[in-house]
């Protein structure tokens, strides 16, 4: 892979850049100092983030209404301490150009669904919630598959950047508003397609079906991936271990009579085996998202605004 461009060397984005060496200069600590640090700076983003806070506790209070006060709020923090610790940890993969590095770090579960997924020359796509450790499945799989995903494009062009070319450099990486057809060329060309498809993009292209028991626009991009490809759906779901101080890598079995060819069935089975997913570690699910803003009525919830960006 090559350097940044030129214009990416400008005193402008400076700043990024020695944030990006600053935690570099982090993988040389010990694993157990690295999270505990990474723990501390959690706390506090938990209480200077307000906004971000209350969408996190909104998103668990409809979610799990059967929990109490005090659980969600430590849910809540874990996950912000849960986002730190990934912070600290994506340099792994900025600098792993052998790409055997992170495997290391990563443990995998279930290989033999993917393995049984893929012995008749079907295409697969690994279906995955949104969590702060999404990246480290994809690398964890490296070893053992072709992979291709879909990632937005992110506001820092230095992060962009270095995240792009860490992506990039184990498969394909197609960004969301080039659409799915180069998807659906990859997954026929036999590359693994590593999807999160949970995110509330509103109601075009959607369906209203429960998530967690509350109505959710949910995308029926799966559905028709599958059908237009011919896929199997593997569940995926990756978890940091405290205990383990590893990556864990979980593939379940395809997904029963998928796709059925109706759009509110494909949905209602992707939401519940999503949810299967984010009941193993809830609080690294990325409740940060706004992910009832679109209504069945046409209205959009009452989150709380999310600061103009600089």
């Amino acid at each position: 892979m090559s350097g940044p461009p030129r214009e990416l060397l400008r005193p402008r984005y400076w700043p990024s850049w020695l944030g990006l060496a600053l935690l570099s200069l982090g993988l040389l600590l010990p694993r157990r100092w690295r999270d505990g640090i990474a723990a501390r700076f959690g706390d506090l983003q938990y209480r200077r983030h307000v906004k971000a806070r209350e969408t996190v506790e909104l998103n668990l209070a409809w979610c799990f209404p059967d929990w109490s006060a005090d659980e969600r709020r430590r849910v809540a923090r874990e996950h912000f301490r849960a986002y730190a610790r990934v912070i600290a940890d994506q340099p792994l993969s900025w600098w792993d150009r052998s790409g055997r590095r992170v495997p290391r770090h990563c443990s995998v579960t279930g290989l033999e669904h993917l393995q049984a997924a893929r012995a008749d020359g079907a295409p697969v796509i690994l279906l995955s919630p949104h969590t702060t450790a999404v990246d480290f499945g994809g690398l964890g799989l490296t070893p053992y598959a072709e992979l291709s995903t879909m990632a937005n494009r992110l506001d820092d062009p230095i992060l962009q950047w270095a995240v792009h070319r860490a992506r990039a450099r184990h498969g394909n990486v197609f960004l969301r508003e080039d659409g799915l057809r180069p998807v659906v060329r990859a997954l026929r060309a036999g590359t693994v397609f590593y999807y999160m498809p949970d995110e509330d993009l509103g109601p075009r292209d959607s369906v209203f079906v429960t998530f967690f028991g509350v109505e959710k626009a949910t995308l029926t991009s799966l559905g028709r991936l599958a059908r237009l490809a011919r896929a199997k759906v593997v569940p995926i779901m990756v978890c940091y271990s405290l205990e383990r101080r590893r990556y864990e890598v979980e593939l379940r079995a395809p997904l029963a009579d998928f796709p059925s060819g109706d759009d509110q069935t494909d949905a209602r089975a992707m939401n519940a085996a999503l949810e299967e997913s984010i009941r193993r570690c809830p609080a690294q699910y990325l409740w940060n998202q706004r992910l009832f803003l679109s209504r069945p009525d046409g209205s959009r919830m009452a989150y709380p605004k999310r600061p103009r960006r600089r």
